[in-house]
């Protein structure tokens, strides 16, 4: 009966942190670091100390004696994992390591573009630092018309021979009327 209701409590316990479970999603996933870097052994050295005393008393009184022990200890532990070779490593970490400088510099230039010939306060040295000598983005004034609009305008300046309003009538090409379309194969 009692393991009937410990098996009740466990199922509404994991209905309750079912309910707590919410949807995560990454804000910027080549952001994420890689920290845990290439391994293909290691060394540690520790040292340990220990007293243990005892005090071993008997109903008879020639057995009575006090024990004392130190324990020193220096230990040295040496691991190699298996099919990993220092070279392999070497390789991985200094991909590890560009990929992480290049997350920085992708991160930087999106604040760049944000920040850069703005006057920025002392707080934000370090940003007006690396951001020295790039140009912020061109800020595009909104105008009424679309931008399909716009486009033909410009195209319309620079070439005002061209005729887009009233195509010539020959310019579109049709089949003859004999001509067999092939069949579908499908």
């Amino acid at each position: 009966m009692i393991k009937q209701y410990i098996w009740i409590g466990d199922l509404a316990f994991v209905i309750f942190m079912t309910a707590l479970i919410t949807k995560s999603e990454a804000r910027n996933e080549y952001l994420n670091s890689y920290s845990n870097a290439c391994q293909y052994g290691s060394v540690d050295l520790s040292t340990s100390y220990s007293q243990d005393d005892s005090d071993y008393r008997h109903y008879s009184p020639s057995n009575d004696y006090d024990n004392f022990s130190d324990r020193k200890e220096l230990r040295l532990s040496f691991r190699k994992y298996l099919g990993v070779s220092k070279k392999m490593c070497d390789e991985q970490n200094k991909v590890l390591l560009e990929n992480e400088n290049l997350r920085q510099e992708l991160e930087m230039l999106k604040v760049c573009n944000k920040y850069a010939d703005r006057p920025l306060p002392p707080q934000f040295a370090t940003v007006e630092r690396m951001c020295a000598g790039l140009r912020a983005r061109p800020v595009k004034e909104k105008s009424e018309d679309p931008l399909w609009d716009e486009m033909k305008k410009e195209y319309l300046k620079a070439n005002p021979e061209a005729d887009v309003y009233n195509p010539p009538k020959d310019s579109l090409k049709m089949p003859p009327k004999d001509f067999d379309l092939p069949k579908p194969t499908n």
